[in-house]
């Protein structure tokens, strides 16, 4: 009966570095991911995403630092004895090879069975719904059909963790929408550790369980997606991932700000002094427009600005009565039509409290 607690990560990074040159690409990365867990290192080119998956996987081995995977201390391991199976951005299919062939090479260089691969190579086909397609060629197949062969491929010698560079970016859309979903099941019914790089923050929220957010080889909050939406840590994870408004003010008390002459209070302390100058930050979709109470926190009389219709919804620009007061909301089009919303009408809004975020502003730079 296997006793390991389920709180064991399957895969640890300590004090992980990585320099080229002068360059710091990855700076004391500190991470643990669970057992069956799926995560995303989410950020803008150059943060040091590619760089941490490089280094797990052997490709890039870091400057300082260790790894380890299911126990084993795999920190100056080759890669060809490391555990993991990888997909690339560009297929990084055999041309020359039929689809049958591209699946088991791997098995092929492991020296397995012929009647052995042959079983598996059918068992991984119609694992990504390919069955039909082992004779043909990859230039025979769509993008999206090539790398559903480029994780079959992956997936043959049954890695204990699997390794996504950016897999779904160079398809269309709406191949790429559909082939996440296929990814995030597939996962999740084989209980496989895996860890995706991308810098589509929607396919981080919609495919992750946990989303790992990096800017200039540091990690900048570790969270669910939900919480990393919700709750970002901090200002650029704030500004990373969706839309926001950011409302520059001074703290009037440790949980109230003076925003361009509206007061604002918030959902819990900030632990600052008074006066200090903060940014306050707020989803346009947070901005309640209907049941108003009399006495609604943070309640205010707005005009409406020019109103943008996105398909789902209205994207406006707010003004705040007797203030300085400018920001963006986001009104469904069924509040729209039921409340007779329209450009240069006035309206009564309410930003939740704890909707907002606080942050200190960071001190300008010395003349």
């Amino acid at each position: 009966m296997d006793s390991t607690p389920a709180t064991v990560p399957y895969l640890r990074i300590r004090n992980l570095s990585k320099k080229f040159g002068a360059f710091t690409a990855l700076d004391a990365v500190d991470l643990d991911v669970m057992p069956g867990e799926f995560v995303s290192f989410l950020g803008p080119s150059g943060c040091g995403k590619t760089t941490l998956l490089r280094a797990i996987s052997g490709l890039d081995v870091q400057t300082t630092g260790s790894i380890h995977q299911g126990g084993l201390d795999i920190s100056t391991l080759p890669v060809a004895k490391r555990d993991f199976g990888i997909v690339f951005q560009s297929y990084a299919l055999f041309p020359n090879l039929t689809i049958k062939d591209n699946v088991a090479y791997g098995l092929v260089s492991a020296g397995t069975p012929r009647i052995a691969i042959d079983k598996r190579v059918k068992e991984l086909l119609e694992l990504v719904g390919l069955p039909e397609q082992a004779g043909k060629y990859p230039a025979q197949l769509s993008g999206g059909q090539q790398q559903r062969v480029a994780l079959a491929r992956a997936l043959a010698l049954s890695p204990g963790l699997l390794l996504l560079d950016e897999p779904l970016s160079a398809l269309d859309a709406r191949v790429r929408a559909r082939l996440r979903g296929e990814i995030r099941d597939l996962q999740q019914r084989l209980k496989l550790t895996t860890i995706m790089v991308t810098h589509d923050q929607e396919e981080a929220l919609t495919m992750s369980d946990r989303i790992v957010v990096m800017s200039h080889g540091r990690i900048e909050q570790v969270g669910t997606p939900d919480e990393i939406y919700g709750r970002p840590a901090t200002a650029f994870v704030a500004d990373f991932v969706g839309k926001m408004n950011f409302l520059e003010g001074r703290l009037v008390t440790s949980k109230r700000a003076d925003v361009s002459g509206a007061v604002l209070d918030f959902g819990e302390e900030v632990p600052l002094a008074e006066g200090a100058a903060v940014t306050v930050c707020l989803r346009p979709e947070d901005v309640v427009v209907r049941d108003i109470g009399e006495h609604a926190d943070n309640r205010l009389s707005v005009q409406v600005g020019v109103m943008e219709f996105i398909g789902n919804h209205f994207a406006t620009t707010l003004h705040a009565s007797g203030t300085n007061l400018n920001f963006s909301a986001d009104f469904s089009i069924n509040a729209v039509r039921d409340l007779g919303i329209s450009s240069g009408a006035t309206i009564e809004v309410a930003l939740p409290p704890q909707r907002l975020r606080v942050f200190a502003q960071p001190r300008s730079a010395p003349a």
